[in-house]
């Protein structure tokens, strides 16, 4: 290769990867609004954000890639927990949670709380290409397990409920669940507790794709 057609390479190379970036950076940006769900954005969110800030909340948890590792990663929570639930827990995290490892309680306003709620909310509806991966531990299945028992692993059910006298105590044992209770009485249960009990701090279900609810609700109706 010549010199001069050294120089042709290198210049038209350099051309062609420049507009190749300029077409990406222009598509990106145009992507931009709906991935980051900019149309959700409101005060609430804004004070949220405000809230998340001031209380370091980053410290513990991770949320958008960014954060502690010592508590759960929040940038998809909303995505399984519902809102009334979460505003029980901002506001006691001891009543949800008596014993184990436990978020301090921050003392909240009820203003606050909703604002966090929102900011949550709207960090959910973010595109993030399927960020963060599920836990290794729930998304690798345990040999022979029962499809409703994976899910109740994934869920983190045990943080709450006894089963087999492994568990929670913030929830009611479940070892023989269904001897009690009906597969309808647990399937309403798991999609809306509220409807069984006004003052349940369990958080619903609904959000889980359909399969889930039905494995989940089969695996504990067979706990006889």
């Amino acid at each position: 290769m010549t010199k001069a057609q050294a120089k042709a390479v290198f210049y038209w190379g350099t051309a062609l990867s420049t507009i190749i970036l300029l077409v990406l950076t222009y598509n990106s940006l145009g992507q931009l609004p709906k991935r980051t769900n900019q149309q959700m954005l409101t005060a609430e969110v804004a004070q949220g954000k405000w809230v998340w800030q001031k209380h370091n909340c980053n410290d513990c948890h991770t949320i958008l890639g960014i954060g502690g590792y010592y508590a759960p990663d929040l940038t998809k929570e909303m995505a399984h927990r519902d809102p009334g639930w979460v505003k029980n827990f901002l506001k006691d995290p001891e009543k949800i949670f008596p014993s184990g490892r436990q978020m301090p309680n921050l003392h909240l306003t009820d203003g606050e709380i909703t604002g966090l709620v929102a900011f949550l909310g709207w960090v959910n509806g973010i595109d993030t290409n399927n960020w963060p991966p599920k836990p290794f531990a729930a998304s690798v299945p345990v040999q022979g397990e029962n499809p409703g028992e994976a899910v109740f692993r994934a869920q983190g059910c045990s943080s709450c409920h006894l089963l087999d006298g492994i568990g929670g105590h913030a929830g009611p044992d479940l070892t023989r669940v269904g001897a009690r209770r009906s597969s309808q009485w647990i399937e309403e249960q798991l999609k809306n507790p509220k409807s069984h009990n006004p003052d349940s701090i369990m958080p619903g279900f609904a959000k889980l794709p359909e399969k889930d609810i039905e494995d989940l609700t089969s695996y504990l109706a067979g706990l006889k």
